[in-house]
């Protein structure tokens, strides 16, 4: 997947012309990527561009409004809802999600469980008639890579919140040539995320990186606490937005230039969804992405949906252990240490 492929959702998003149901809209894409780690970032947010028309998702009030929504949607392949006895109704809205990376594939078509039924009766299943995605759900939340690769001694004590679980995720940043620490000195800032050793060309992230020669190093204030994890997540969406050089990328773009307020909101967005999507300690109370989403007022127009979206997945397969370690590429031009 790349940024490219989210295009066609940003488009959509970018031609609701009112204001207020623009950021439902938004609301709706958020809220459903993060609910359903069942579905891929890319086919989540398919459905939600397509779902909210039918489910007038612009009457929801709120975030949380828009959230209880979520929460009683039920989306499943026309195939599955047919072995369980409840084809589409004749009139049935099919969702149709593709696949971006094979243009030759057809749409498979999704139903909600309000647009198939009994073919005897012509009733909906009832949710005692069909087992629930709870447990579906939540094993994806669960699902872990290669654990093999991960280096959770590094993080075992960073703070007492953290479960095995947790600082097993966290183990997986060196991959990215990343290590996380503590700043004890007092600052407002919650995190500071730096290419502190940028690498040269063929030069491969290793699992004993320390804050003495990993290539980006992620600072986290020491008041952040159990946020801490959060935090981490968003110095990951730093990286993975291009806010920072990519140094695994050709020439990669480095972030300048960019609305400073934008930077916060992109990367905050992308680890929030990410951590969400595995199950990881979500950010306690708000935060400057979620406060700037319950607006009535769209995102701002410079906040790049797909790129958020790109790098939500990348953050994903990095903690969930997917990913594989990276090499440098000639990330600039120029060598930087040269």
């Amino acid at each position: 997947m790349t940024t490219a492929h989210y295009a066609h959702i940003h488009t959509m998003v970018q031609a609701e012309t009112d204001p207020v149901r623009r950021n439902r809209l938004e609301q709706f894409i958020y809220a459903l990527v993060c609910a359903w780690p069942n579905y891929s970032i890319h086919h989540a947010a398919q459905a939600a561009v397509q779902l909210a028309r039918p489910v007038q998702i612009h009457r929801a009030h709120s975030l949380e409004a828009v959230e209880r929504v979520v929460k009683h949607l039920d989306l499943r392949a026309g195939e599955e809802w047919e072995m369980l006895g409840y084809p589409p109704r004749p009139d049935a809205l099919p969702i149709l999600l593709s696949d971006p990376q094979d243009e030759t594939a057809p749409p498979i078509a999704h139903y909600l469980r309000e647009d198939v039924a009994d073919p005897d009766t012509g009733t909906h299943p009832s949710y005692g008639d069909v087992p629930g995605q709870t447990a579906h759900i939540a094993g994806w939340r669960q699902r872990r890579g290669n654990p093999d690769s991960s280096r959770p001694t590094t993080y075992r004590g960073f703070h007492p919140a953290l479960t095995e679980d947790h600082t097993r995720m966290l183990g997986n940043l060196w991959k990215i040539g990343a290590v996380a620490v503590w700043e004890q000195e007092s600052s407002d800032a919650a995190s500071w995320a730096e290419l502190i050793h940028p690498p040269a060309e063929g030069e491969s992230a290793t699992p004993d990186m320390t804050e003495h020669d990993s290539w980006y190093r992620f600072r986290i204030s020491s008041h952040m606490g159990r946020d801490s994890f959060a935090e981490i997540a968003l110095c990951l969406g730093n990286v993975y937005c291009r806010h920072l050089p990519q140094v695994w990328q050709e020439n990669s773009a480095d972030g300048s230039g960019v609305d400073r307020q934008v930077v916060l909101l992109e990367s905050e967005a992308a680890g929030t969804i990410a951590v969400s999507r595995v199950g990881g300690p979500v950010r306690r109370g708000s935060s400057f992405f979620r406060n700037t989403l319950t607006d009535d007022e769209p995102l701002p127009h410079d906040f790049h949906l797909p790129t958020v979206l790109h790098a939500a997945e990348q953050i994903q397969a990095l903690l969930q252990g997917d990913s594989s370690p990276v090499t440098a590429a000639a990330w600039f031009a120029d060598d930087p240490r040269s």
